[in-house]
């Protein structure tokens, strides 16, 4: 069994709730009128500053409504579309995702909103983040407008694999990808907190193609001072993934570094390492702090890959691997050792089987 020297005390707090934070628009639109029989498709005119890659006058976009891939306390996310470019050789459509969330108004609700669409615009290039194209308000309604990843979650690949498992191979390359985005964020001042294997998207369909990190509503930004990281209290983030010190009410950006060593687990061996018949069970369980490598479920796994999990699921924040030093984990170095190195002093460098970069975008 692998456990922390110190026990931690005290109850267990409870279920913590989903708040998603929402941003403000950088040019408000006038309300639109809304005909009275709600139609398939939205027609969403472009509002971002500046332009792109097609030029600065963008076509409007066209929000599939019943195409929905995905539903939350928020809203939905639904399938948008807008005209190829005049040089595209396809002349299809490009698709995007767009967030749909009904406006509040309510302060702290648009203060949410607002860091999530700032987090989403400071973290734009990298290429394990999925990346912000536009920001549009209609009416009531706002829309994020991000890339589409056209291969499902990593929650869904896990839960439909004949062995409930990946590959060590896999989990390498996969938790390099990871590891570079959280570092990347972590250099500015960003924490997630919502990691989970539904919130990292493939790419395309073939199951080896480049993940990135979606889902920024309990995102924020954190204070480093002289004396470290000013701490967090806000209790977010989901059941069998939060750390100790979140249901405790004390953390900084390490949480993120014990999702992703939950993560790393349950790639390595289909399950989760703290389970329970109830939300309370598993929190009671994170708390404590036990977990095992059953051989039924491990013994493929290396004794290296076993390390670097423990080495993320350590109990003591000050003992985990920060996520820079896990990115050049042995582990992770002789198992993938073609992944990205990206930071914020450094340009990106892509391994020789990435074919594409990020796309580029304007503030």
């Amino acid at each position: 069994m692998f456990k922390s020297s110190k026990k931690p005390t005290g109850n267990v707090v409870p279920k913590p709730t989903h708040e998603l934070v929402l941003p403000t628009v950088e040019k408000p639109l006038k309300p639109q009128p809304q005909s009275k029989a709600p139609s398939k498709t939205t027609k969403l005119p472009s509002i971002a500053k500046g332009g792109n890659e097609e030029g600065k006058g963008r076509p409007a976009y066209l929000l599939h409504r019943d195409l929905v891939i995905g539903r939350g306390s928020y809203g939905q996310v639904c399938i948008a579309s807008r005209e190829a470019p005049a040089n595209s050789k396809s002349g299809k459509r490009r698709k995007f995702a767009s967030k749909c969330v009904t406006l509040k108004p309510e302060p702290k609700y648009i203060a949410k909103l607002q860091e999530e669409v700032c987090v989403l615009k400071e973290l734009r290039g990298h290429p394990f983040i999925i990346q912000l194209y536009d920001v549009l308000c209609i009416s009531s309604e706002l829309f994020i407008i991000t890339e589409l990843g056209r291969g499902g979650d990593l929650f869904h690949l896990l839960t439909t694999h004949p062995k409930h498992g990946v590959t060590e191979a896999y989990a390498a390359k996969s938790i390099s990808q990871m590891l570079s985005a959280v570092t990347y964020m972590h250099e500015k001042n960003i924490a997630h907190r919502d990691l989970k294997l539904e919130n990292w998207v493939l790419m395309s369909p073939n199951a080896w193609s480049d993940l990135k990190l979606i889902d920024f509503g309990l995102s924020t930004h954190f204070e480093r001072t002289s004396q470290g990281t000013k701490l967090m209290s806000r209790v977010v983030g989901s059941s069998y993934y939060v750390s100790p010190q979140v249901l405790k009410r004390s953390y900084t950006e390490a949480c993120d570094l014990w999702s992703l060593g939950v993560i790393a687990y349950m790639l390595l061996s289909g399950a989760p390492p703290f389970f329970g018949a109830s939300d309370t069970l598993i929190k009671q369980a994170i708390v404590n702090g036990t977990y095992t490598f059953p051989t039924s479920l491990f013994k493929d796994v290396s004794e290296e890959a076993k390390g670097f999990v423990c080495s993320l699921l350590s109990y003591a924040p000050e003992y985990r691997l920060t996520a820079r030093q896990a990115l050049n984990h042995p582990w992770l170095l002789a198992a993938a050792p073609k992944t990205v190195s990206y930071s914020t002093s450094q340009s990106a460098t892509l391994s020789n089987n990435d074919t594409e970069g990020s796309t580029s975008m304007s503030s």
